[in-house]
């Protein structure tokens, strides 16, 4: 009997020592494939949807110092910009190969530490294909490969998740609160290159705080993440400041809510008829950005029910495909588009391009949405019921998504906002489908409670 255990026990080490090198060989793989896109690709990466933007900002970085007045500096956030100046210190000429290189290399790393964190909890029998997903996602993993912050921020939510539920496994040590210095530094990242995730960072920080019952440790928590986060949105406003555009982060927010606004428009990027009515207030002569966000929020007020049917839309857009008859978002140089099956066939022929974008291809891209957004919502509702670190793991990986899915609706609705959460999304789904297998060979979604 001792015999038996002693080799069921060692039968057990080996497959958990071969699950440790999938964690690790598959990220790598993945990585060096990507060298072999990049030197494939002109230049080493593809241009994302506001390419030519962020290299514009960092041309005047380049040309007139940190505190330019480039226009395209204070319009978009001029985190991101700032970062790609930093890697032009290692190569200008190969600048896209650097920042492929970079991303790439941090997504990596990212997917690993994220699922090395759960080897040992009863996520285990999941961490393979979590970690394959993440891989072989076409979309979001070739994101690594342009120019655009949504695969930065990917990273840093896998690492802000890991770190957390690293701390939440171990005692409150001086280990804890570095880990707590790591979260804030990730957050920071990721508020320099979008800073709605400032809102995320608040939700997230009090999850985590509440998930402890000592008040001092709830609220140094609170205050170490949010501390060191607001570094990244002050330094944003300084320079703003220094630059002449006075104290803001951005200067785009009015002009992106008012495009998913109006009588006629849809909610999406391509906005269709008249503008929401923005007048200066005298003696100005033209509107702030602020005034624009003021008076998009009086229409939606004024319109409460062309406002509903427009949340509606934009929250579809936001889980909308990648390609097929309702697409809606600013994907058009997703990397995965040049090898699309589904592009090539509706390419092929008209009778191609009819089954593609007609009626059957509508009914099937509107069941892949929705089977998403189900596997989504199942995968957070089953993990939750796992009590204790899964539970808070749940929320962790759910709340972001819904926060960006939040924004969305009351922006545009595009479905590349969904791109810096979509490893959080991705976990969830996953697991989701694992849910589904259990309930077809158990009978039931109930599983054992873990504290």
């Amino acid at each position: 009997m001792a015999s038996k255990s002693k080799k069921v026990k060692a039968a057990q080490g080996k497959k958990d020592q071969r699950l440790g090198y999938w964690l690790i060989a598959i990220p790598v793989i993945t990585f060096l494939v990507k060298l072999i896109i990049m030197s494939n690709a002109t230049g080493g990466g593809w241009l994302g949807a506001d390419g030519e933007n962020y290299l514009g900002g960092v041309d005047g970085i380049l040309k007139d110092g940190l505190y330019s007045k480039e226009h395209l500096l204070g319009y978009w956030p001029a985190g991101y910009p700032i970062l790609i100046w930093l890697m032009t210190k290692i190569s200008i000429s190969h600048i896209l190969w650097v920042i492929s290189i970079v991303q790439s290399a941090f997504y990596a790393y990212a997917s690993y530490y994220f699922t090395r964190q759960l080897r040992d909890t009863k996520l285990k029998p999941y961490l393979f294909w979590i970690v394959m997903v993440l891989a072989i996602n076409p979309t979001l993993s070739l994101s690594s490969l342009a120019v655009g912050y949504e695969s930065p921020i990917a990273s840093c939510m896998l690492m802000v998740t890991g770190l957390i539920v690293k701390s939440q496994m171990n005692t409150v040590d001086r280990r804890f609160w570095n880990r707590v210095a790591a979260v804030g530094g990730f957050f920071a990242l990721a508020s320099f290159m979008q800073p709605r995730w400032v809102l995320t960072t608040l939700v997230v920080a009090v999850i985590w705080a509440v998930a402890h019952k000592n008040r001092k440790h709830q609220a140094l928590i609170l205050v170490g993440v949010m501390g060191i986060m607001a570094l990244a949105p002050v330094a944003l406003i300084a320079r703003n400041q220094k630059a002449g555009n006075g104290a803001v982060i951005s200067t785009n927010l009015g002009v992106t809510m008012r495009l998913g606004a109006g009588d006629q428009t849809d909610g999406g990027y391509a906005h269709k008829g008249p503008d929401v009515p923005c007048d200066p207030v005298a003696p100005a002569t033209t509107v702030t950005d602020n005034e624009v966000v003021k008076c998009v929020i009086n229409w939606y007020a004024s319109n409460p029910v062309k406002s509903v049917k427009l949340f509606i839309n934009k929250g579809f857009f936001y889980w909308s495909p990648w390609s097929g008859p309702i697409v809606n978002g600013t994907m058009a140089r997703n990397p995965w588009l040049k090898i699309d099956p589904l592009l090539n066939i509706a390419r092929g022929s008209q009778q191609g391009h009819d089954l593609v974008y007609g009626g059957f291809g509508k009914f099937i891209s509107w069941i892949w949405m929705l089977s998403c957004i189900s596997l989504f919502f199942i995968g957070f509702f089953w993990l939750r019921s796992f009590k204790g670190i899964y539970s808070q793991l749940a929320w962790l990986t759910f709340t972001p998504v819904v926060i960006s899915w939040l924004v969305g609706m009351g922006t545009i609705g595009d479905h590349r906002f969904r791109l810096p959460t979509m490893s959080l999304s991705l976990i969830l789904q996953v697991v989701g489908l694992y849910a589904l297998r259990h309930r077809a060979q158990k009978g039931s979604f109930k599983v054992e409670s873990e504290g």
